[in-house]
């Protein structure tokens, strides 16, 4: 099997497991804590409460998840949506490394040499 089959195959890979990737969510899921002072001045940590954050726009937009059966699926979706960022740079890689072998095989070349050119010095 050559090199261009090889990477054939991988694209097609990709494409197979990309669209095997149903539930995707960008963000993230942590864990929030809250520090109060009682009357007598102690200090005490409330918490553990769920936070669900993803960026909009520039801005950070945060949801408290308050139903712990919601957690495990918005952890599973936003690891979806890692593996599909993962996936569509190697799939990026791999078409760009068939580009080139497919250049080659024309006899082209992936970079031209450019003729520096010398630059004026103003009088």
């Amino acid at each position: 099997m050559t090199k261009l089959e090889r990477l054939k195959n991988r694209r097609e890979e990709i494409l197979a497991e990309l669209a095997g990737l149903e539930q995707i969510r960008r963000g993230s899921v942590t864990e929030q804590y809250v520090e109060t002072t009682r009357k007598d001045g102690t200090k005490t940590r409330r918490g553990p409460y769920v936070l669900y954050s993803y960026k909009e726009k520039g801005k950070t937009i945060s949801r408290r998840l308050t139903d712990p059966k919601l957690i495990p699926v918005y952890r599973q979706q936003i690891e979806g949506f890692r593996r599909f960022q993962e996936l569509t740079a190697e799939f990026r890689a791999v078409g760009e490394r068939i580009s080139d072998l497919l250049l080659a095989e024309a006899g082209l070349k992936k970079t031209s040499k450019r003729k520096s050119r010398s630059r004026k010095m103003p009088r």
